[in-house]
């Protein structure tokens, strides 16, 4: 039993040394357990089992490492003697794993790395609903009747945009940077202290509160006050007001909520409404909420009891709201839900290409295999068991799939850094994308696991072959049976291609039908600039003398940028189309009034200068469009689009009829024009009605306005002048968001076309292997079945009959994959239906495309071995054998 026992644990130690020292060692420790036994005491019998225990686990380590060792340099050797193959294999591991890495790389930033805020999963969107449709913000008195009155949810915080300019000072230019509005709550719901400093008081979240005051992001302290602790409770000037700063947010501290929906942000300000103030009313709906679910709550039961409350905020105030609801949503789904099915169609798509490769690989070590037979058997015959051999050749496959995962890591790192710096703003977080320790395990784990999962298929075909048997054998080759194993590797390569042709194909046919949809104007040669006109001056007098100094104002910078040489044509808007903004008016026809002002139709609203349709071509229906006779004394008119014109006017001309923006108590405005439909909010989704009004004649001082110019230069050589213009004008009127229109119009199908362009990629990956793969595997068969094609030309078999069958043969395994691929494809499609435009998940033409490329590219890569075939001589061939 004792014999045993050590025997068993000598099993730890690898077979080489147990093949050269185990019988010596057995005897010593039999020799010494007799002396143990024959003292009779115990304590030297378990001291002898404790001493021989700790040899063997000391030396194992080491006798294992020097038999690996072995194992890579001899797998070194063997493939540098075939350089072709280990090229051909390398290259192929090293694309796919690239892939892989750079996708995780990805998915891990976007998708797996946490929220950078406390207990993130508790924080949830509260929105208002109405009648069950699409959820929106929520108006300030409304935000207040949520914090005071519900238990599920709290805290809870509003936040709103902002902006903020900062002079010229310390040879620093004038800056405009992004901000926002935040509630007291906001920083404690989130979970984040400053680092410097503290968060706002409930004092200073008041109107009219003693001293302004501001936090700053750590960048901006950094950038404008050189990181000066000191800076906190001191005074700094922003725009014409002064503020105390009592906070420095930590350094990296990344705020989504800034990030995704207001273009990030430098600095938060207080809300501090006035709940008196016009904009603070219940149906102002522009305050975007958020919460922290209270323990024990569900964020279903949270939403059940805001949508009580709702209703019973509709009770109490029966003309601001309409069949009110509430939708309460995890802060998770905010940011990442509408992006998680893309990032994991594509990682899924780079899952697909990795095992297309390893079927690759393991095709290419099957021909090395048949290669390696004699080799086999010769060490087979020189008494190395099965159990080594195995860890020989698995060895192999590591080794080689390490080097191709070495030679993925550099292209993955260089794609990684394109994808951060020019991949789609609406993947969130994907600047932060990097090929860190975590992407680099992914890559070590990957490539561990492929080289064990193709490694198998030689492995059973080589362990497998007795030595008498392998010794005979080593001269002939037996193709039948290699090439069964590679036709049904070829068949998977082919199956799991089909599925990433058919995907691509899906959505390239998906993505140009959305392009070819046209967005209601023309953005060609466009320049856009953001101008948001701040200062004293813009502030004096009552509200009329404010219209009239920002429409004075931009008159200016429209007359010095319509001089600019190429400029055919300048224009301001307040909401750019397509831009991201949303600016919803209720819309009321005067004589048609609603009995509750909020079942009114609501349409976007659109204040803007003359010459702004000429700008962007948007095209004239009936009537006339704003110009320059519609000024502050004139008539109030507006524009509406065809869509408002069918909705609110069926049946009739809407020119002379009469239109409310807001509430109905509002200035009344004659409809002069109806103008096309803009797709204001993306190419691929519904237009409402719309409504234009003229700068001058709006009820408010419209400062935050986007200049549009249009020029025949290229927009981004327009773009130094155009600032200049502008500070010509006002020195301290800084420029933001410059870009040409055609990158506003590409941004909004950006996520679309990245996972378009990405799965492309892949599926042609995937072809590529496909043709080589097929053409490899086909070239050997033909090669190692010489003599009998030889044969069958001597017997008078005619070229064209050997070329039919190498074809046949060649194509046979390529049938079967698209049978089976196309099955998967029929349910793999289904995934991607929220992807796609006016296109169907099991679109034919998708379908068939993937099934003709790969028949094509799959008949080219058998031709050339047929022709071959079919050019071998008889004579030659049996010489050879």
């Amino acid at each position: 039993m004792q014999m045993r026992l050590f025997r068993l644990l000598l099993r730890i130690l690898p077979e080489e040394f147990r093949d050269g020292y185990a019988r010596e060692m057995a005897t010593t420790f039999a020799a010494q357990l007799r002396d143990a036994q024959r003292t009779g005491r115990r304590r030297t019998l378990w001291g002898l089992w404790f001493a021989t225990l700790g040899d063997v686990l000391r030396a194992a380590p080491a006798e294992h490492l020097d038999v690996l060792g072995r194992d890579i340099r001899f797998a070194l050797r063997s493939m540098a003697a075939r350089p072709a193959h280990l090229l051909t294999a390398g290259a192929t591991l090293a694309l796919a794993l690239c892939a892989n890495v750079v996708m995780f790389a990805v998915v891990d930033a976007v998708l797996f790395a946490p929220l950078p805020y406390r207990d993130a999963d508790a924080l949830v969107a509260v929105q208002e609903t109405t009648h069950g449709t699409e959820a929106g913000n929520l108006g300030y008195l409304t935000f207040v009747d949520v914090r005071n009155r519900a238990h599920g949810v709290t805290p809870v915080a509003a936040v709103t945009q902002s902006t903020a300019t900062f002079d010229a000072a310390g040879g620093l230019e004038v800056e405009r940077v992004n901000a926002m509005r935040v509630s007291r709550e906001y920083f404690a719901l989130v979970g984040v202290k400053p680092a410097l400093g503290r968060a706002f008081s409930e004092a200073e979240d008041q109107p009219g509160a003693a001293r302004r005051v501001v936090v700053l992001s750590d960048g901006l302290w950094r950038r404008r006050f050189a990181a000066d602790p000191r800076v906190i409770g001191t005074p700094v000037t922003i725009g014409d007001a002064t503020f105390v700063v009592v906070g420095v947010m930590p350094r990296g501290f990344d705020d989504l909520v800034a990030s995704r929906f207001y273009n990030d942000a430098a600095l938060w300000f207080p809300l501090g409404y006035d709940p008196a103030a016009s904009f603070a009313c219940r149906t102002c709906r522009h305050l975007r909420v958020f919460g922290r679910l209270a323990p024990g709550v569900s964020a279903a039961a949270a939403e059940q009891e805001l949508s009580t409350l709702f209703g019973a905020l509709a009770r109490e105030h029966p003309t601001d709201y309409t069949a009110p609801g509430a939708r309460v949503t995890r802060l998770t789904d905010v940011f990442l839900g509408p992006v998680r099915p893309a990032l994991l169609l594509l990682w899924g798509g780079v899952g697909l290409l990795m095992l297309v490769a390893c079927a690759n690989v393991a095709s290419l070590l099957l021909m090395r295999a048949s290669e390696r037979a004699g080799e086999v058997a010769v060490r087979a015959a020189l008494g190395v068991t099965r159990g080594r051999l195995a860890r020989q050749l698995l060895t192999e496959s590591v080794v080689l799939s390490s080097l191709g995962a070495l030679a993925g890591l550099a292209p993955a790192w260089v794609m990684v850094r394109m994808i951060a710096v020019s991949g789609p703003a609406e993947l969130p977080r994907l600047a932060t994308i990097a090929l860190d320790a975590r992407a680099v395990s992914v890559a070590v784990a990957m490539a561990t696991v492929s080289g064990l999962l193709f490694g198998l298929a030689p492995l059973r075909h080589l362990v497998r072959r007795d030595a008498d048997g392998g010794l005979r054998g080593a001269g002939r080759r037996t193709p039948a049976a290699t090439w069964r194993a590679r036709s049904w590797l070829v068949a998977v390569n082919v199956a799991l291609a089909a599925v990433l042709l058919a995907g691509s194909g899906v959505l390239v046919r998906s993505i140009t039908r959305l392009l070819a949809v046209e967005p209601g104007f023309d953005p060609r040669g466009v320049l856009t600039m953001r101008l948001w006109a701040g200062g004293s001056r813009f502030d004096a007098g009552d509200t009329a003398q404010q219209v009239a100094t920002a429409v004075r104002y931009y008159d200016d910078v429209l007359t010095r940028v319509r001089a600019l040489p190429g400029v055919s044509a300048a224009a301001a808007v307040s909401t750019l189309p397509m831009g991201g903004g949303v600016d919803g008016f209720g819309l009321h026809i005067q004589g048609r009034f609603t009995a509750n002002p909020e079942d009114a139709p609501s349409a976007d609203r659109f204040v803007v200068t003359p010459d702004y349709f000429a700008t962007l071509a948007l095209p004239l229906v009936r009537g006339r469009v704003i110009d320059a006779r519609d000024g502050q004394a004139a008539e109030p008119v507006a524009v509406i689009n065809r869509t408002a014109a069918d909705t609110l006017f069926p049946g009739e001309d809407p020119l002379g009829h009469r239109v409310v923006l807001g509430d109905q108590s509002g200035l009344a405005r004659t409809i002069v024009g109806v103008v096309g439909d803009v797709r204001h909010h993306g190419l691929d989704r519904a237009v409402g009605p719309q409504v234009y009004v003229p700068q001058a004649q709006w009820a408010w001082s419209e400062t935050l306005m986007t200049i549009v110019v249009r020029a025949s230069v290229d927009p981004a050589r327009l773009a130094a002048a155009a600032r200049r213009a502008v500070r010509d004008v006002d020195a301290a009127q800084p420029v933001t968001d410059v870009r040409s229109y055609d990158e506003v119009v590409a941004a909004t199908t950006g996520t679309r076309r990245f996972v378009a362009a990405a799965l492309g990629v892949f599926a042609g990956a995937a072809l590529l292997l496909v043709v080589v793969g097929l053409y490899g595997a086909l070239s050997v068969t033909v090669a190692q079945r010489r003599m009998e094609i030889g044969i069958r030309l001597a017997l008078g078999a005619r070229a064209a009959a050997i070329r039919r069958m190498v074809l046949l043969n060649g194509l046979r395994p390529v049938a079967i994959g698209l049978v089976i691929g196309t099955v998967a494809a029929l349910f793999a499609l289904r995934a991607m239906a929220g992807l796609l435009f006016e296109v169907q998940p099991l679109d034919p033409a998708s379908l068939g495309g993937a099934v003709a490329a790969l028949l094509v590219t799959g008949t080219a890569a058998c031709l050339l071995p047929a022709w071959r075939a079919a050019r071998i001589a008889p004579a030659t061939a049996l010489r050879a054998e």
